[in-house]
């Protein structure tokens, strides 16, 4: 599979915070969901995998390529969405179409307004004017219509009501479908990205906790129910997160094909059933324990 994204031990310090041995690799037609708390450095990462700022230690290699070699190439290849786009307040959505089509090669004017409607942001209004959301989503739409290949996306879904989340949603799903197409996506809660990310990485101040793919995640991580009594001390040890309520108790594990010989005496009987963990599930857990 061809490797889009090709991060190795990258560092990034600052005074008081920093990447630490980043290293991570995501490969052409997927979406690839990066998620962690606030202050786990994902919009360091993501600034980093777009070019917009340096590293002090590692390699990147993006289109196999590095941005001292192809910087302007890269960049026109490159969609990057940041978690707030930075525009000029007082001039128009036309006015910053103007202003930015001549920094990229393969421009498309007609297909800037088509997404302009599609996302229902007006040309004729001043960029002050529109909603954190909305700003989102012209960003998003000068990344479409300059031929990115590659989108990168720090919290988009962020101000974004509903229905227009839903939109991007399937957008994204759309964007990658025909297999030369990628999205790295960058959340610090779930959101509906789970629904479409097929390759997770868990970012914990600033060093990977986990990486996986959805299918390796939703098999390990299962949150168990079960009745009182029903586990023996040592098995329920063996849980995370351990919760007792009046009609129960639950906990999650990361290795349930480990627990599973354990647990089947209950689930036999019936004391106990299993459910696939979600992503908000793991993403707490990791964030408490990491």
């Amino acid at each position: 599979m061809d490797t889009i994204i090709d991060a190795r031990n990258l560092t990034k310090q600052y005074e008081a915070f920093s990447l630490r041995g980043v290293s991570l690799e995501v490969h052409r037609g997927t979406i690839a969901g990066l998620f962690g708390p606030n202050g786990a450095g994902k919009s360091t990462l993501l600034k980093v995998l777009a070019g917009q700022t340096p590293t002090q230690g590692g390699t990147l290699r993006v289109f196999g390529r590095t941005y001292a070699e192809a910087e302007q190439d890269l960049k026109n290849r490159v969609g990057y969405v940041p978690q707030e786009p930075v525009f000029y307040p007082d001039k128009t959505v036309q006015w910053a179409a103007r202003f930015a089509a001549p920094y990229f090669a393969r421009w498309d004017g007609g297909r800037f307004y088509q997404w302009l409607d599609e996302f229902k942001v007006n040309p004729l209004k001043k960029v002050k004017h529109l909603s954190v959301g909305q700003k989102t989503l012209l960003s998003l739409a000068f990344a479409l219509s300059h031929g990115a290949e590659l989108l990168i996306l720090d919290e988009p879904t962020a101000g974004l009501d509903v229905l227009h989340r839903r939109t991007l949603l399937d957008f994204l799903r759309a964007f990658v479908a025909d297999g030369d197409k990628t999205v790295l996506v960058a959340s610090h809660i779930t959101d509906g990205l789970d629904e479409i990310a097929e390759d997770i990485t868990f970012l914990h101040e600033g060093r990977i906790a986990l990486h996986a793919d959805q299918v390796e995640l939703m098999t390990r991580w299962k949150r168990v129910h079960y009745k009182e009594g029903a586990l023996e001390p040592a098995v329920e040890e063996r849980l995370s997160g351990v919760r007792h309520h009046a009609f129960g108790s639950q906990g999650l594990t990361r290795d349930f094909p480990a627990l599973r010989g354990a647990l089947a005496p209950a689930l036999a009987a019936g004391d106990a059933k299993i459910e696939n963990a979600s992503l908000e599930d793991i993403l707490v857990s990791l964030a408490k324990g990491a």
